[in-house]
């Protein structure tokens, strides 16, 4: 739904508008009969901050079995520890998943694929805010690490597609979010020519740290939003969610300046909704919203996509970015993923 309000894209991608819906609107409660009886909920990034709340909410409505993808299982374990303390007859597993590893994302859909029935709920929580330009050990030819969580996002969604299908025609699809940030919404792509889109992320001479987390924010959405393209959403309903800024989080936890890292958190405080309320939003774009939500951006409501995504130019390259993936990807054989759903 999200491809047909091009008329509101630009409006949406103002600070006016973002400012607006910060502080005088209200994240909805999640209506009743929602309830998540015999039902399995995975959470990424859920020791702390958005993720861990995000868990909190979940649990209030009786999942059978809650996973928390966490890097430090130590600290998920710590998490899960004071939630089964709240939720008495809760079942909670901490699994192990670092964002930076596609080894790690393997043996993480791997566990999956052996220990559970069924997936019906993924929401792909785990990110970072960097302002400086660093690299991890792995990651094919990208090893720029902005470039490798979006990979990592990307490998971990095809990998959970069969999780997430259902068993019997009867059964209701899977859901699939990935979040994500209104820092995308005024990016703008520079096409990088003759050359590959990822690879021209890699110029340490060009970085910009919130640039760049905007732009590996709109590679998401495009993401997505061809994805969405490629699965029934009978099966698995696939969407971005956007809990917008939230306060009393780490997501800044890497900002090395002290003065910048003030000026964030003051920043935050002062639009910021609490991380009860944002997490919440996580619940409306998987369990409220539903089929005219695939391949969209989400809140509590359908947005617009980033402003690039109606330009002609936005759509080539969604489409290069699309191939490339799958070309960064095909270690894992994920074309084999999509096949079962065409």
């Amino acid at each position: 739904m999200s491809a047909q309000l091009k008329k509101k894209a630009s409006y949406e991608a103002t600070f006016a508008h973002n400012f607006w819906k910060q502080t005088f609107s209200r994240v909805p409660a999640i209506p009743d009969p929602i309830e998540l009886t015999g039902k399995t909920v995975l959470v990424t990034g859920a020791n702390v901050g958005l993720g861990l709340e995000a868990i909190r909410n979940f649990l209030r409505l009786r999942p059978s079995l809650v996973i928390m993808g966490v890097r430090s299982v130590e600290k998920g374990e710590a998490a899960a520890t004071k939630l089964r303390r709240e939720f008495l007859d809760a079942r909670i597993e901490v699994w192990e998943l670092d964002m930076e590893s596609f080894r790690s994302v393997q043996a993480f859909a791997a566990r999956a694929d052996r220990e559970l029935d069924r997936l019906h709920v993924a929401v792909l929580n785990a990110g970072l805010g960097k302002l400086n330009f660093e690299r991890v050990e792995e990651g094919s030819r990208h090893e720029v690490t902005i470039q490798v969580n979006y990979l990592a996002n990307a490998l971990l969604s095809f990998l959970l597609l069969p999780k997430l299908r259902p068993t019997t025609s009867s059964s209701e699809p899977g859901r699939l979010s990935i979040v994500n940030s209104g820092a995308s919404l005024a990016i703008r792509l520079e096409d990088p020519g003759d050359g590959r889109l990822l690879e021209s992320f890699d110029r340490p001479e060009k970085f910009d740290g919130f640039a760049q987390y905007g732009l590996s924010k709109l590679l998401v959405m495009m993401f997505v939003a061809k994805l969405a393209q490629m699965i029934n959403p009978k099966e698995v309903i696939v969407n971005c969610t956007d809990p917008g800024a939230t306060k009393g989080t780490d997501f800044f936890r890497n900002v090395n300046s002290w003065f910048m890292s003030i000026a964030l958190r003051a920043f935050m405080g002062l639009i910021g909704r609490r991380t009860a309320d944002a997490s919440r939003i996580y619940l409306h774009s998987t369990l409220v919203l539903g089929e005219e939500s695939h391949g969209s951006w989400t809140d509590w409501i359908i947005r617009a996509w980033p402003k690039a995504m109606y330009t002609d130019k936005g759509h080539q390259m969604g489409e290069r970015l699309w191939d490339e993936t799958i070309e960064e990807l095909k270690f894992a054989g994920v074309k084999e993923y999509l096949q079962k759903d065409s």
